[in-house]
């Protein structure tokens, strides 16, 4: 039998592997014969390739990239990797077993993977849709207040990316703390703040590389801002 600590070096790597597969390249290489690196808003997501292959293939892209968070982490969820938890509740603040690890790192390490792609030289996308997926699975209430602060961040300020990553770290305090869990979570042993907490974390860190120049250009007027035309020099492109 495999020593359970295994696992925890295994299906991170695994889950890394799989989220760097490049849904959104491959269908608008497929559909076009481009190369999402090199056109549009030069951002391997599911938006650019709306913008380079159509609504169609986009909306594909990111259901693709979705659907490798969802699957990854419900993969774990369903397996047994660790089996020395014998309760029947999760004390809070605590983990049952190491599944409760293998979860948290397998949800990063997914996110990870999409933004820097193995298979891509290290790029990729900004994670939304993987992430997505992952919260949806874990608790749909933590992706219903993300979205939340995303879409007011974005109506305040009318910064598009700065406001993703803004609402991913509002979103992270509340994840510590929110009571509500889906059935599912609570018979798989994931009803717990610190867990959820933990995978909220690992999404942010995750994502952070992908937010620094967004962030950066927004505080020198070069940003993307909704109703705002900008005049940009092509090593300024937008890559969002």
């Amino acid at each position: 039998m495999v020593p359970s600590w295994i696992w925890v070096i295994i299906c991170p790597i695994i889950a890394y592997l799989i989220g760097s597969i490049p849904f959104s390249f491959l269908v608008a290489k497929w559909r076009t014969g481009k190369d999402l690196r090199e056109v549009g808003t030069k951002n391997v997501g599911g938006l650019n390739t709306m913008i380079t292959a159509g609504f169609a293939f986009g909306f594909l892209a990111g259901f693709m990239d979705f659907a490798k968070g969802f699957l990854c982490v419900l993969t774990v969820m369903l397996i047994e990797f660790d089996d020395s938890f014998t309760g029947t509740t999760v004390d809070p603040w605590t983990f049952p077993d190491l599944d409760a690890v293998v979860y948290i790192l397998v949800a990063t390490c997914v996110v990870l993977g999409h933004n820097f792609s193995i298979y891509l030289k290290f790029k990729g996308g900004r994670g939304l849709g993987t992430s997505a997926g992952i919260l949806c699975l874990v608790n749909p209430l933590i992706l219903f207040i993300y979205m939340t602060f995303h879409a007011v961040l974005t109506v305040i300020t009318k910064y598009v990316r700065p406001s993703q990553f803004f609402g991913f770290l509002l979103t992270l305090p509340i994840a510590f703390f929110i009571p509500i869990f889906p059935p599912w979570a609570i018979n798989h042993f994931l009803n717990n703040g610190l867990i959820l907490g933990l995978i909220v974390t690992g999404i942010v860190v995750a994502t952070i590389p992908k937010y620094i120049k967004p962030v950066v250009d927004m505080f020198q007027g070069k940003e993307y801002k909704i109703g705002k035309e900008l005049k940009l020099t092509e090593e300024d492109q937008l890559d969002a």
